[in-house]
């Protein structure tokens, strides 16, 4: 009987709490990841800034990959669209960037969001961007179309995903959307094994090459472009 009584109290305060416990347990989550961003060097005002979650952090090269382009890494692993809000003022306004590159929404899928609940977050992630830089330019990037995500049947929703973030970028002055997928796949449209690691979700050093391969000149392009 008591522990019949203590399990419905537990869940009585589970329930009272609601959004409180979920944002205690992001920031418990990744706040020392976050943390570490206010302790490396500031980055030079109208740099490059990478954000997004761990495409990005895991790509230990990008300094020397993306010279001479003055790029900064601030992505942090396992992220979603709505964790890069939360911690939004931590990593966009105190890089002063020139150029913000964002790649999300990976994780999202992974954690079954709806492709609706992902554009919205991403189009708060713009506004409140353009607001805290206005001067800066906004690079989308393409969610991989991993074996990872063909393997758990996502790739549908990949592919949603795509086209809506192609979508937000049209017809916009200081956007654009990069695809890198052709890169990373076969005339088929098929993953090439050699750029994905055993968990066939990440990147290996040739995925991280051919990567560069399409970001290095778009990442020249709208950095210039005023």
């Amino acid at each position: 009987m008591n522990r019949l009584i203590f399990t419905i109290a537990l869940m009585t305060v589970s329930l009272s709490l609601g959004v409180e416990t979920s944002t205690a347990q992001i920031e418990n989550k990744y706040a020392a990841d976050v943390a570490k961003f206010a302790t490396a060097p500031v980055p030079a005002p109208g740099g490059i800034l990478l954000v997004g979650s761990s495409i990005f952090r895991k790509w230990v090269s990008y300094a020397s990959d993306l010279a001479p382009l003055p790029a900064t890494n601030r992505a942090f692993g396992g992220s979603q669209t709505k964790d890069q809000l939360f911690f939004f003022e931590q990593i966009v306004p105190t890089s002063r960037a020139g150029l913000v590159v964002w790649y999300c929404g990976s994780n999202d899928i992974n954690a079954h969001k709806k492709p609706d609940a992902i554009f919205k977050n991403t189009k708060e992630w713009i506004n409140r961007t353009r607001a805290a830089l206005p001067h800066a330019r906004i690079i989308l990037i393409s969610v991989i179309r991993a074996p990872q995500k063909r393997e758990d049947g996502y790739l549908a929703l990949v592919d949603e995903v795509n086209k809506g973030l192609r979508a937000l970028t049209a017809d916009s002055t200081d956007l654009a959307y990069v695809d890198v997928n052709p890169v990373l796949e076969n005339s088929a449209g098929e993953s090439l094994t050699e750029c994905f690691v055993e968990d066939k979700l990440h990147l290996t050093p040739e995925g991280y090459r051919r990567l560069t391969s399409v970001l290095h000149p778009a990442l020249e392009k709208n950095w210039k472009q005023p």
